[in-house]
């Protein structure tokens, strides 16, 4: 995975630290609630309010973005650059892919007159351990 980056004017402190140390080698979704209660466990003072607050930090400087699709409000680790996601509906697994079948903007642009800005694929369905 990438690095975890908070926005330029958003200090490092403690809470933050510990919540960013959490995340480092999750795997797959989390929910606020279930980073929250890694992160105590190095941070027993963290507080709940303070892990929402930094996981939107998170969010806007994309670094984790929310799962669409979800029963539970979840959110995904992404790393800078062009990537999509495969998404385990058995076990939750998240996997990147480079791979795209999104058109070109060049072929946008050229059929619908749409620029695009950006782009985001989500593939659902079952990971090869699940499949087994």
């Amino acid at each position: 995975m990438g690095e975890l980056t908070l926005p330029a004017r958003a200090r490092l402190t403690p809470q933050r630290r510990a919540v960013l140390e959490a995340l480092e080698d999750w795997e797959g979704s989390f929910t606020v609630l279930e980073l929250y209660e890694r992160a105590r466990r190095g941070h027993p003072r963290l507080g709940l309010a303070t892990t929402y607050r930094t996981v939107e930090l998170l969010r806007r400087a994309g670094s984790v973005r929310p799962l669409p699709g979800s029963e539970r409000p979840a959110y995904i680790r992404c790393h800078a650059g062009h990537h999509h996601h495969l998404i385990c509906l058995s076990c939750g697994r998240v996997e990147e892919t480079e791979l795209c079948g999104a058109p070109e903007a060049s072929e946008l642009k050229r059929r619908h007159g749409f620029q695009e800005a950006s782009h985001e694929v989500d593939i659902y369905g079952t990971c090869s351990a699940c499949s087994e």
